[in-house]
């Protein structure tokens, strides 16, 4: 029989001393949470959840136990406690803003032997950077040797967090393997709009792309590509006993943490590799997924859909399907589908003809058997093989929402399946969200990638569908409006301040906005997109119901970058105008940063905080 196991140190007071600890870390770290709550003006509570219900989110922060009304709220999560240190130690946290230019280090005393490390590394845009270099006793500066780097299999896995530790001295222990297999492993992730990771929280909820092992701990390309992470697993042999430093240094566009000892609780529950089939589905309402078709009833229908690292049951109504469309296993093969007059009161199915082609069939969806798609046309139900079948499109029994404003969630689960409603989380680790049409789905609470709401005070402008937009070209050149990017598909900046969400327009373009009278602030950042450099020169207006809120007729990049928080109370439409400037079209790209909206308190809740505010 195999053995694993770490070494045992000689010294019993050693163990003794290294086991109260960890027992000390364990308390502690079973005592805290860092779930985290992100309030409307972009304040943070930091604490453990407690219960959560249509109205109220209740978080103990410190020795406080806050209520917070839910309207006030744009998003939770469940963060995964840090283990204590001693188990895993988070060795270089290239998170941290860092003062001093050149890669981050840090010294670690080691023994003798195989000791395994977590790298987690990702990046944004541009030309990505990843150096890791280690020194010690009889080691000078340099990569990490290849001859000393092994992979982390089952047997190394399998041993528990609490078994990796310090001894009396303060050197981090080995583990022991029998056999270690040469390459260290990896997997790597990629994201597109509007899947956004800042941080290694964010990272264990996309899905896997690749999987690989590497003969080294570096990148091993020039990857130039935009939104990727890698996550390197490995075991270091360390030839004797000592204290190593070691360096880890990045571009300015990606983040890198280095861990030591247990693998790091930040991912537990990572996403698995991407669905290459199966179909992609939305929602009637907000909401999407990809998984798997089990069977379609008019009592419901069934996917089996992935959630980090097992596939669960998803029921639904009919009704609250809007759209699927299979997942092409092949890119190159698959074909633009024209939706030119598309029915928008009855179902639309995409069907492959026998020269290739992909036809447009319009009636109603009846349901789904092993083998075929029954649809009811011109009076007949028919059977259609689901090998030919490229997409659905539903409007005949579609639920319709009651309120366009009603507040709700949008529960993200690690996988990126979103599902929207009203959560409820009540002391326990089970997490349920009734959806708008009735349905209900529970899953525990360490499956939730993060909890959005919908409709809540605070609305961000790149989630709402402008009701026109007007753009003027110049010389008959015309770009259209770009969400969270700039209009060459790079991430949105305007000198030096980076922006997630915003939107990029390019002279003369204006977007109007219903805000049925429903908003009492309008709040952004607007200036030139960085990578103009110093050219533009551009007119512009924040209009609404025709009274004209802010205006500069001649803003350039020269201009001073400051926020704008707009009275918009009781108006009907917003308009946000750029037009060309003194220099014509060039160089006219202009970003809103951060746009949102920032809703009136509702009657009803302003009577009640009024009344908790007199008791």
């Amino acid at each position: 029989m195999k053995m694993v196991s770490l070494m045992k140190k000689r010294n019993f007071s050693g163990l003794l001393l290294a086991g109260v600890i960890g027992l000390v870390g364990l308390l502690c770290n079973s005592l805290s949470r860092a779930d985290e709550v992100l309030l409307y003006d972009g304040k943070k509570v930091t604490g453990t959840i407690r219960s959560v219900d249509s109205k109220v989110l209740k978080i103990e922060a410190g020795k406080d136990l806050q209520e917070i009304s839910l309207f006030d709220v744009t998003s939770y999560k469940f963060l995964e406690p840090a283990l204590p240190q001693n188990m895993s130690q988070l060795l270089i946290d290239g998170e941290k803003p860092s003062y001093s230019a050149g890669p981050r280090t840090a010294k670690v005393k080691l023994r003798k032997g195989l000791q395994r490390f977590t790298l987690l590394y990702y990046h944004s845009v541009g030309l990505a950077k990843l150096q890791i270099q280690m020194s010690g006793p009889g080691m000078k500066k340099a990569e990490v040797p290849q001859e000393q780097l092994f992979r982390v299999n089952t047997e190394v896995r399998e041993i528990p967090a609490r078994e990796f530790r310090l001894d009396a001295e303060g050197y981090r222990l080995p583990v022991k393997i029998e056999k270690p297999e040469k390459y260290i492993a990896y997997r790597l992730m990629e994201w597109s709009h509007p899947v956004s990771v800042k941080s290694v929280h964010d990272l264990k909820a996309v899905p896997v792309k690749k999987y690989g092992a590497s003969p080294r701990l570096a990148l091993l390309s020039r990857r130039s590509a935009i939104n990727f992470g890698i996550v390197y697993e490995g075991l270091i042999q360390i030839p004797q006993d000592g204290e190593y430093t070691f360096a880890v240094e990045t571009d300015k566009n990606s983040k890198a943490k280095l861990y030591l000892g247990a693998y790091p609780s930040e991912l537990y529950k990572q996403a698995k590799r991407k669905q290459s089939s199966g179909w992609k589905v939305t929602f009637s309402q907000s909401g999407m997924f990809s998984g798997t078709l089990g069977e379609w009833k008019k009592t419901g229908v069934r996917f089996q859909i992935p959630v980090a690292e097992k596939e669960i049951n998803l029921i639904l109504k009919p009704g609250a399907i809007h759209e699927l469309w299979k997942i092409q296993e092949d890119k190159k093969k698959s074909k633009t589908v024209d939706r030119k007059g598309e029915s928008k009161t009855e179902d639309s199915a995409y069907v492959t003809t026998q020269d290739g082609n992909i036809h447009r069939v319009s009636g109603e969806v009846v349901g789904v058997n092993d083998q075929s798609l029954l649809f009811q046309y011109q009076g007949q139900q028919r059977e259609v093989n689901l090998d030919r079948v490229v997409g659905l499109v539903l409007h005949k029994n579609r639920v319709k929402p009651e309120s366009n404003l009603a507040l709700q969630s949008l529960m993200t689960l690690i996988g990126n399946t979103q599902i929207p409603g009203v959560v409820k989380l009540d002391g326990g680790n089970t997490a349920s969200i009734t959806m708008p049409w009735g349905d209900q789905f529970s899953i525990n609470k360490d499956y939730l990638e993060s909890v959005k709401t919908v409709n809540a005070r605070s609305v961000s402008l790149v989630e709402i569908q402008p009701d026109s937009v007007t753009q003027v070209p110049f010389f008959y050149q015309q770009y259209p409006y770009q969400v969270n990017k700039s209009l060459t598909g790079q991430p949105l900046k305007i000198g030096t301040q980076s922006f997630s969400n915003g939107l990029c327009v390019h002279a003369r373009t204006v977007l109007v906005y219903q805000l049925g009278k429903n908003f009492e602030r309008f709040q952004t950042t607007p200036g030139l997109q960085a990578e103009t450099g110093k050219l533009g020169n551009v007119a512009v207006k924040v209009i609404a119901d025709g009274k004209t809120l802010f205006e500069n007729p001649e803003f350039t990049s020269a201009t001073k970058l400051q926020s704008l928080d707009l009275d918009v109370t009781g108006r009907e439409t917003l308009s946000l105008v750029v037009d060309f400037g003194k220099d014509q079209d060039v160089g006219d790209r202009f970003v809103w940063g951060a746009p949102k909206l920032i809703r009136a308190v509702p009657k009803d809740l302003a009577a009640n905080q009024k009344q908790a505010n007199q008791k």
